[in-house]
């Protein structure tokens, strides 16, 4: 073999020599740049994660919140259905009152007005009238035998 030879051989096996380091120093460092955005994309998912949480909990606030709402409509609910039932007994009580006072007054067919109201004066007129009529035969009842 000649020496040219043994020279083209040595240049062909660092000429190899040097493809493979720039491969495997080139996988090194892909290898690494891929460690780096792994390491990142976890940071990103644990942050994502965090906040996935943090609004489930938020979530989780507001329709507890709503629950309550809804709640406190249902119960306010009920109370007005109470009151507005209450307010009902109390106007047909107020009007079975009506009807029996009605019933027991002797003038109650004499009224052209429906609650009464001006009979009620025109009677409460002619009773005081009596009672202050009552009042004076009783002072001439009195002053009559000792005059």
């Amino acid at each position: 073999m000649d020496g040219q030879l043994w020279i083209w051989i040595v240049v062909a096996i660092v000429i190899i020599a040097v493809i493979v380091a720039v491969v495997v120093f080139g996988r090194r460092a892909k290898n690494a740049a891929n460690r780096k955005r792994a390491a990142d994309l976890r940071e990103k998912a644990r942050a994502d994660a965090l906040g996935a949480h943090e609004r489930s909990a938020e979530a989780a606030r507001a329709a507890a919140d709503a629950a309550r709402a809804e709640s406190e409509a249902e119960r306010l609910h009920k109370e007005a259905t109470e009151k507005q039932r209450a307010a009902e007994r109390a106007n047909e009580v107020s009007q079975d009152r009506l009807r029996r006072a009605e019933e027991l007054d002797p003038d109650a067919g004499n009224r052209s007005d429906p609650t009464g109201a001006e009979s009620r004066r025109d009677r409460d007129d002619d009773e005081t009238r009596r009672e202050r009529d009552d009042d004076q035969g009783d002072q001439e009842g009195r002053r009559s035998p000792r005059s």
